[in-house]
């Protein structure tokens, strides 16, 4: 996909990222990386002998970061988003080692900033795990450039 500018987000226009498999070494270095210590997460017999859980689940947070993972490596804010503004997730379904998510990603809004040459765009998200479940929903605001944005000559490729 390409990048885009502000002013070519429309009413009609959407995408759904690639999927991304979760694995258990995904978890295991997401857990100890930001010290999510917790039996949940951490001892495989007190998650197997849940009924709730039967698996290896993954933090939420670590799917809500690998969603947006796949939203940049699709490459539709790529040197066109200035910064991630806000992120407003609700937490639908647990996604579990062995399972893949993909996002799908539809526009919401948009409306220029006091500068010219860049706008706000809100996009809406569904986090879509390979069974169907839809894990995370959630809206993401971003700082975007216009076709007005003249990027500093040292910048430009």
């Amino acid at each position: 996909m390409s990048a885009l500018y502000f002013e070519e987000y429309s009413q009609d226009w959407g995408y759904e990222t690639e999927s991304k498999l979760i694995t258990d070494e995904d978890i295991t270095t997401f857990v100890n990386l930001h010290g999510f210590l917790t039996p949940t997460f951490t001892n495989s017999a007190y998650m197997h002998g849940m009924k709730d859980y039967g698996g290896r689940m993954a933090p939420g947070l670590m799917i809500l970061c690998m969603a947006e993972g796949l939203v940049l490596n699709a490459g539709v804010t790529r040197r066109r988003g200035i910064f991630l503004m806000g992120l407003t997730p609700n937490f639908k379904k647990p996604v579990f080692a062995g399972e893949s998510i993909f996002n799908r990603v539809r526009f919401k809004s948009k409306r220029l900033s006091s500068k010219p040459d860049r706008g706000i765009v809100v996009t809406q998200h569904q986090v879509v795990t390979n069974k169907g479940d839809i894990a995370i929903e959630y809206d993401s605001t971003r700082m975007i450039r216009t076709r007005l944005f003249v990027e500093p000559p040292e910048q430009a490729e």
